[in-house]
C-alpha cells in the first residue's frame, strides 16, 4: 500500500521593497511578476502558504494569494530574533510535510535566521521533508531573475554534523540517512542503473548495527567488504558526481574500517576496544577487551576461538588461576578486567557502593595499555 502523499507547505518572506515587474526564470518557465512567490506558487503548487513580514511590509502585493500571514519584528537584536523563533514555532503547522521556503525577499539578516530555523525544524521534526530553499537572483542589467535552489547549502551543513559525529563519537548513523537520502534524490532523477551507492549504503547501515551490538567477530569481514568497496572507481566517481560531501569523508572512512584488520582476532578485537573508548563508549571497550584476552587464549592454545565450549573452558581456567592467586601478568589482567567489567555488567546493582565515572574511564584506558603489553609480550615469549 503506497503512503500517503505529504501536505505541501510554502513558507514565503515579505519585505518593504520598492518591488518591480521582474521576468522570473524557473524551471525553463518564465514568469513576469512583482513578487518570487508567484512563480514559486505556480511551480511548487503548496497546499498552504504562510508569508512572513513586517507590520511595514508590502502586504498589498499579495492581496490576490490565499495565504496565512505572521508579522514578526524586524530582527534588529537578539531579543527580537527570539521573538521571531516563538511565534513560527507557535503559528506555522509543518507536521508530516514537505515544506519549501522562499527567501528571495527577505530583508536585513532574515536568511541567516531562516537556516538557523530550518535546522532547527530539521532536528524537532523528524517527519517534515524541506525540499527547497528557493531564492531568486536579480540581473539588473536584463531585469531577469533566475530563481536558484539554496537547500544544498543546508544539505552541506547536514554533511558538516555528520562528519562531527564521526570524528568524535565514531556513529556512522547520520552518515548512512545523508547516503540513503542522497540516493533516493538520484532515482527521482530518473536514474535506472545499478549504483555503488545503494552498496554502500547497504554495508554502512550493517557496520553501523554491528558496532552498536557490539558483534565485533563480524568487524573484520564487514571491514574487508568496506574497504573493496571504497577502492572501487565506480564508487568514487559516482560519489565525485551526485555526493560531493561524501567523497571527502572515504578517506576517513576507509581509515577508521582498515583499523579493525588485524592479522589475529585478539589483536583486531583489542583494536575494536580501543576505538570504543576513543568515541566515548567505556562499558563497550570493556565487553570487548574482556572477550579479546580470552581470544587470545584459545588461539595460543589451538583452540578455535568461536566455538562456545572452548570459551566457557578458558574463561574458567582463567577464573581458576585467579582465585589460586597466580601471578601470571595475564592471570592478573583477567582479574581486574573482570571485576571492572562486572560492576558495568551488572548497572552497579548488586551492592550499594560510591562509583566515579571519570576514574572508571581512566581505569579502562589503563587496562587497555595493560592488555597490549602482556598479550604482546607472551607472544613473543612463547
Amino acid at each position: 500500500m503506497d503512503k500517503p502523499s505529504k501536505s505541501k507547505v510554502l513558507i514565503s518572506f515579505l519585505g518593504t521593497g520598492n518591488y518591480q515587474k521582474v521576468k522570473y526564470q524557473l524551471n525553463g518557465q518564465s514568469y513576469e511578476s512583482d513578487l518570487s512567490i508567484l512563480p514559486i506558487n505556480d511551480y511548487f503548487k503548496p497546499d498552504k502558504i504562510y508569508i512572513i513580514g513586517t507590520r511595514d511590509s508590502r502586504w498589498e502585493l499579495v492581496a490576490n494569494l490565499n495565504y496565512e500571514r505572521l508579522e514578526i519584528p524586524a530582527g534588529k537584536s537578539a531579543d527580537e530574533f527570539w521573538q521571531m523563533f516563538d511565534l513560527l514555532l507557535q503559528n506555522i503547522s509543518i507536521s508530516e510535510s514537505e515544506v519549501a521556503f522562499d527567501i528571495t525577499h527577505c530583508f536585513r539578516s532574515i536568511p541567516f535566521f531562516v537556516i538557523i530555523f530550518i535546522k532547527f525544524i530539521k532536528f524537532m521534526k523528524k517527519s517534515i521533508e524541506v525540499s527547497h530553499i528557493f531564492y531568486g537572483i536579480l540581473d539588473q542589467k536584463t531585469n531577469e531573475s533566475q530563481i536558484i535552489d539554496l537547500r544544498p547549502l543546508s544539505d552541506l551543513l547536514d554533511w558538516m554534523e555528520a562528519i562531527a559525529s564521526l570524528k568524535k563519537y565514531g556513529d556512522l548513523d547520520d552518515l548512512c540517512l545523508l547516503t540513503e537520502r542522497a540516493e533516493k534524490q538520484i532515482r527521482k532523477q530518473g536514474i535506472k542503473q545499478p549504483l555503488k551507492l545503494a552498496n554502500l549504503k547497504r554495508e554502512l547501515k550493517e557496520l553501523t548495527d554491528i558496532t552498536k551490538m557490539t558483534y565485533v567477530p563480524q568487524l573484520g569481514e564487514i571491514s574487508g567488504v568496506l574497504t573493496q568497496l571504497l577502492d572501487d572507481e565506480t564508487l568514487r566517481q559516482e560519489t565525485n558526481v551526485y555526493l560531493k560531501p561524501l567523497s571527502l569523508l572515504l578517506p576517513e572512512l576507509k581509515e577508521m574500517i582498515g583499523r579493525f584488520k588485524k592479522p589475529t582476532e585478539w589483536e583486531a578485537q583489542l583494536e575494536a576496544a580501543k576505538w570504543y573508548l576513543e568515541n566515548k563508549k567505556p562499558s563497550q571497550a570493556l565487553l570487548v577487551l574482556r572477550e579479546a584476552i580470552v581470544t587470545y587464549v584459545c588461539l595460543a592454545s589451538g583452540m578455535d576461538p568461536y566455538e562456545k565450549e572452548r570459551r566457557e573452558e578458558v574463561e574458567k581456567k582463567l577464573g581458576e588461576a585467579v582465585k589460586s592467586k597466580s601471578q601470571d601478568p595475564l592471570h592478573k589482567l583477567w582479574d581486574k578486567v573482570t571485576q571492572l567489567r562486572n560492576k558495568v555488567a551488572h548497572a552497579l546493582m548488586k551492592r550499594r557502593e560510591n562509583i566515579y565515572p571519570d576514574r572508571s574511564m581512566r581505569k579502562v584506558d589503563e587496562l587497555i595499555n595493560e592488555a597490549e603489553f602482556v598479550m604482546k609480550e607472551q607472544k613473543h615469549g612463547s
